[in-house]
């Protein structure tokens, strides 16, 4: 006889982060979710604001049971700031499953959203909970992220795909400088920099349908307090303005040694200033001994940069794993 259980549902306010934790451990042994530091940097350093987190309990025992959070992120649409919410950490301890748990957590989730004029929620779902936030939440799929990529040593790219034990993250690799006249290192600390770069961004917000506002607030937060992982930002200066910043780390993924683009803003989507960029990125990831430099990029102006930068797609039936691109109006 299956046994009985009793939920009731309430907000919670992040004060006590190690039950979160203790929840995601049923379910993941290792990574950023379990990672004390990191959801504190997540859930009560984002310059947006805390999350919308409700989560749910069993009555009877008043055992934490499943949690559904997103995260308040501004967005740039058609030009203009606009708030929304970034979906993640959504979970429910396997032996609640099935219980309709996930669904009633979402809806109130989204009544929350609402009543704080969070207008939409972007989500990028692993291929285990896609299936649920479609079906059941009313998101929709807008297509795959595409993954383009530069091979720096096709002679261990083969090596490396063949290679039997593929952890998914096996570490981050150290990046070293380069010094150049044009492209330097962003310093987080000075403020002649917090100026030129918000010009910068202002400046070129307009060029894109839609994404995260990055003025250097979110810049901050995103690549250089987050605890975790090590991101290096260098900028192209022109006449003493920006003209492009691009945000790179380097880690082994897959069983590949690669190097990631995070992010390359160009203004004007000038060709020249992308190149240049790119040409360094590659010199200083070589220095790295890496098999190949990576990018996952929608279709928009920096992707016809990389393009003709000698990037290229890859074919999804390939990849380990699909990004997929939903979207949910609140």
């Amino acid at each position: 006889m299956e046994k009985e259980f009793n939920f009731k549902i309430i907000k919670n306010d992040c004060t006590n982060i190690a039950e979160l934790i203790d929840l995601a451990k049923t379910y993941y042994h290792e990574g950023d979710i379990i990672n004390k530091e990191y959801l504190k940097w997540q859930y009560l350093k984002n310059p947006s604001g805390k999350p919308f987190l409700f989560v749910s309990y069993e009555i009877n025992k008043n055992e934490i049971a499943g949690q559904y959070l997103v995260i308040p992120i501004i967005y740039v649409v058609m030009g203009k700031p606009i708030s929304g919410t970034l979906s993640l950490n959504t979970l429910t301890k396997p032996k609640f499953q099935g219980k309709g748990l996930f669904t009633k957590m979402a809806k109130i989730t989204y009544e929350n959203c609402v009543s704080n004029n969070a207008l939409f929620t972007v989500g990028f779902p692993n291929p285990q909970s896609y299936p649920g936030f479609v079906r059941k939440l009313g998101f929709k799929h807008l297509g795959d992220i595409p993954l383009l990529i530069k091979p720096l040593k096709y002679g261990r790219i083969i090596f490396s795909y063949f290679k039997k034990s593929k952890k998914k993250h096996g570490g981050s690799i150290k990046i070293q400088n380069i010094n150049t006249k044009n492209i330097k290192l962003l310093n987080f600390n000075d403020n002649k920099i917090k100026n030129k770069y918000n010009k910068f961004w202002n400046s070129i917000s307009k060029q894109y349908k839609i994404s995260t506002w990055k003025d250097f607030t979110f810049l901050k937060w995103r690549y250089n307090d987050l605890p975790t992982r090590k991101y290096k930002i260098f900028y192209y200066e022109e006449e003493k303005k920006i003209k492009g910043i691009i945000v790179i780390k380097a880690e082994k993924v897959w069983g590949f040694n690669v190097g990631l683009i995070m992010d390359i803003l160009i203004s004007g989507n000038d060709l020249s200033v992308g190149k240049q960029l790119l040409k360094y990125t590659k010199k200083v990831l070589r220095q790295s001994n890496l098999d190949f430099i990576a990018m996952l990029h929608s279709g928009n102006n920096e992707y016809n940069i990389l393009k003709k930068s000698g990037y290229f797609k890859v074919s999804q039936k390939i990849l380990p794993q699909k990004i997929h691109f939903i979207v949910k109006l609140n």
